[in-house]
């Protein structure tokens, strides 16, 4: 009798002990923001998902747009947040070319030094890590033809242009990159670049936004996992 009646009281406190894990695991849980244009938005609700019950994920509503945007908002999408970790992007909206000038809405020297001062106000301002995101591919020829009305162009090597100058900044100053331009651009098959990129040759398929949101929420555990060691 007495050694059923232990056995029942240890169920029992097994059985309060999870309860009570149950009951508060989200002040505990590690907070990731996530940065960006409307790509960022797009997947989203994957990484959410990916990441349920392991972090809580904090995505600002607004569209991110270019460095220069981002950068003033950072304190109130990012900072206030003071997260464990920012995964963040910016660059399509920053190569927008203007057909009568020929320049972009960011400049390249603009660009690389808004990057710098991002990172660095990241770190001033939290003990996050900070990962950072390439900028996807553009399908010139459907982009041409959806904003052949427009002011300005996107160009897929205006795209690699300024991941070139993310990729340099983010090694200089030791930022780890996650590359949502080559997983979209050499996906794995069945799957093609132009299936994973709708007709307006920018936003992605729900095919697409899945693909982008699990490498976003496995780059996220990775770094947790290299903190831990």
């Amino acid at each position: 009798m007495l050694r059923l009646l232990t056995v029942w009281c240890l169920l029992l406190n097994g059985t309060a002990f999870f309860l009570q894990a149950q009951e508060v695991p989200e002040a505990t849980l590690p907070k990731v923001v996530l940065l960006g244009d409307s790509i960022r938005l797009s997947y989203t609700s994957t990484v959410k998902q990916e990441l349920a019950g392991q972090a809580i994920i904090v995505s600002p509503k607004p569209n991110g747009q270019d460095s220069r945007n981002l950068l003033k908002h950072l304190e109130a999408w990012a900072i206030k947040q003071q997260p464990d970790v920012v995964h963040f992007n910016c660059g399509i909206h920053d190569t927008k070319k203007f057909k009568a000038t020929g320049k972009f809405q960011v400049s390249p020297a603009e660009y690389e030094a808004n990057l710098r001062q991002i990172v660095k106000r990241l770190r001033d301002g939290t003990e996050a890590k900070i990962i950072f995101a390439t900028s996807t591919p553009i399908l010139d020829d459907r982009a041409a033809e959806v904003r052949a009305d427009r002011d300005y162009e996107l160009l897929n090597a205006s795209i690699e242009q300024y991941n070139s100058i993310a990729k340099k900044v983010m090694r200089e100053l030791k930022v780890p990159v996650n590359d949502l331009h080559a997983a979209l651009s050499k996906p794995m098959s069945p799957a093609t670049t132009e299936s994973l990129i709708v007709n307006d040759g920018v936003h992605l398929t729900p095919a697409g936004q899945l693909l982008l949101g699990r490498q976003v929420a496995r780059k996220i555990q990775s770094t947790w996992k290299e903190n831990s060691k």
